[in-house]
């Protein structure tokens, strides 16, 4: 029987994997690079122990939206700790907007990054309703 390569802990973490492991792992190396986008991002800062600059303030800003400038300055950390903390991806955009359903509860939030490989680049769309 062959063994699976696994790419690290998926993000955000869950448990509905049948090969008996605690966390679920990512399949590829593309679902490994979104967990580790999408960890960078929705981790607020000061939250990792040892590493009180991981992360970023968006959370914070998707549940208190005051104004575009704190926006602004929640995109500019992005970019910044994307490019720390995942080398390998550039970051384009993120877009956050509240959904238009009857009840309007929920928050969609739409992330662009491109991931680099030698000479190739491919960009990606992760869309999450939160």
């Amino acid at each position: 029987m062959a063994l699976k390569q696994k790419y690290g802990i998926k993000y955000p973490f869950s448990n509905n994997n049948e090969d008996e492991v605690f966390l679920d792992l990512n399949e590829n190396e593309n679902e490994s690079i979104k967990s580790q986008v999408l960890h960078v991002i929705f981790t607020p800062k000061g939250q990792k122990l040892r590493d009180p600059d991981f992360g970023t303030d968006l959370v914070k800003y998707i549940f208190d939206q005051g104004d575009d400038t704190g926006f602004s300055d929640v995109k500019t950390e992005i970019t910044r700790q994307i490019s720390k903390y995942v080398p390998s991806v550039e970051f384009k955009d993120v877009t956050i907007y509240r959904e238009d359903e009857t009840n309007g509860n929920g928050i969609i939030v739409i992330i662009e990054y491109m991931v680099k490989r030698g000479n190739k680049a491919e960009n990606v769309t992760v869309s999450l309703k939160l």
